[in-house]
């Protein structure tokens, strides 16, 4: 009776394998896809909070202009903010890297100076917008009480996943003149 025992025990063995190099082979290659997949995921996380980052600045920006606009009434009937802005755009980094406007914090300053001081103001020391470009602009000129005054921030984002090229996003916040 051990004797058969034995051999019946010896057939079962010879069924039962382990882990064999192909299993751990094929088990590595599907974690490492799903390492791959998570770490796209955090790419793609990165990149939304930083186009969310830029929208936000570009939003504060806009604002930030139309509350000094309403503010310095005399610099946009002259249409002192349009010009300023145009020339501001059209190539930021010697822009900012020209002269500073009068200083109108401490210093009384006319209208003109003041919309020259904001546009460089927010476009130079206060806004981390990607190569942005302001236009501002008014449904009639002169820009008149009862007017809608736009303010139009375009910046620019990396474009989609795995894409090398770089996106134009831009904001428009319109207000009527008061």
């Amino acid at each position: 009776m051990q004797a058969s025992s034995k051999a019946h025990r010896t057939v079962a063995q010879s069924k039962e394998t382990g882990f064999g190099l192909i299993e751990v082979l094929i088990s590595v290659v599907i974690f490492m896809v799903g390492i791959l997949g998570m770490a796209g995921m955090q790419a793609q996380a990165v990149r939304a909070t930083q186009d969310s980052l830029q929208r936000s600045q570009a939003i504060w920006l806009a604002n930030e202009m139309s509350e000094r606009m309403k503010v310095n009434v005399q610099g946009v009937e002259s249409g002192r903010y349009q010009s300023t802005a145009q020339t501001a755009s059209s190539n930021l980094s010697s822009y900012c890297a020209g002269p500073v406007p009068r200083q109108c914090i401490a210093n009384s300053c006319s209208a003109d100076e003041m919309a020259d001081f904001d546009v460089h103001d927010l476009m130079c020391r206060n806004a981390r917008v990607s190569n942005q470009q302001l236009a501002v602009s008014c449904s009639a000129s002169p820009c008149n009480s009862g007017e809608t005054v736009s303010i139009t921030l375009k910046w620019e984002t990396r474009g989609g996943i795995g894409t090398l090229f770089l996106a134009q996003k831009s904001l428009t916040l319109k207000y009527l003149r008061q």
